[in-house]
């Protein structure tokens, strides 16, 4: 999972340029740092920007992404897997005993593995040659697609027919917006 999230394979060939131009943005401002502490922290921005404001965020909440309920098994299963995901890119020791979590000395022998991919894949990212600005909007531009205003509509009109009790009753009969009398006559079912 973690080679095909974050491309950690030996021969990277593709870092995309948003990752390349943010870490080259992180790193022009080491020196906004005492120089005993510029690798660690900036390490912790890097991780803070792509790992836990992103990955960490969407593994743990996948309804943000996709229209679901988290039933709290799975809640417990992408908790754990973030939490391995963390571990994995930081640099602090894990200081296992056996008052740690089962989930931490479960993955504890992969954490090591994962972080020496962590610190080459960084080390791959920094010898890339830079990237601008442009290079960066132009690789994240979507092709442009059609808004389907006939299908919106449609899809809003069979919601309201669906639903035209319910929107019914809630509207005010007092003029002030769409009165209940409007809302009938535009949600009336079309005559078959």
């Amino acid at each position: 999972w973690y080679q095909r999230r974050v491309r950690m394979e030996s021969n990277i060939n593709n870092i995309p340029p948003a990752i390349k131009y943010l870490f080259d943005f992180l790193e022009s401002k080491r020196d906004r740092v005492p120089a005993r502490e510029a690798d660690e922290t900036v390490h912790i921005w890097k991780m803070n920007s792509l790992v836990l404001r992103f990955w960490v965020n969407i593994m743990k909440n996948p309804q943000f992404l996709f229209d679901m309920e988290k039933p709290p098994i799975m809640d417990s299963f992408l908790t754990t897997l973030s939490q391995c995901l963390i571990d994995s890119f930081s640099q602090s020791d894990l200081n296992l005993s056996e008052m740690s979590s089962a989930n931490k000395l479960n993955y504890n022998k992969e954490v090591h593995m994962y972080r020496r991919r962590v610190h080459a894949w960084y080390s791959d990212v920094m010898q890339e040659p830079p990237v601008d600005l442009r290079q960066v909007v132009l690789e994240s531009r979507l092709p442009p697609m059609p808004f389907r205003t006939n299908f919106a509509v449609s899809q809003l009109l069979h919601f309201a027919i669906k639903y035209r009790d319910a929107i019914s009753d809630a509207l005010p009969s007092d003029g002030s917006t769409v009165t209940k009398s409007d809302f009938d006559v535009l949600a009336k079912p079309p005559h078959r």
